[in-house]
């Protein structure tokens, strides 16, 4: 069970959108390589600093999905996915965001 700012995480999961908004096929590598933003972030937010973007792209390797040209895909994280990039995006994900290829936002919690 971890304590993360005042809730409490016990396998829970979340879903979110991922858009690939660019004309090419890209892959969660891609995205994870566009945006190291996020495991710095992480990293601030919950004092986790043995994290790198090399072992979030290792995770993204792992679990990689396949984003169309021009499609918005439903993608499910958290601790029960296992690895770094469910750990990671269950949290940070949540506040949404847009990159150069990107858009992300957040759906529901999931039990």
């Amino acid at each position: 069970m971890k304590n993360r700012n005042g809730f409490v995480s016990n396998s829970s999961s979340c879903s979110f959108t991922i858009e690939n908004r660019s004309n090419e096929c890209r892959t969660l590598v891609g995205f994870v390589a566009e945006n190291p933003q996020l495991i710095e972030q992480y990293s601030e937010a919950y004092g986790e600093h043995n994290l790198s973007q090399l072992r979030l792209l290792y995770s993204a390797i792992e679990n990689n999905i396949v984003f169309e040209a021009n499609e918005a895909k439903k993608c499910i994280f958290g601790n029960e996915q296992g690895g770094l990039i469910g750990e990671v995006f269950d949290y940070i994900l949540r506040r949404g965001g847009q990159s150069e290829n990107f858009s992300w936002w957040f759906n529901n919690h999931l039990r």
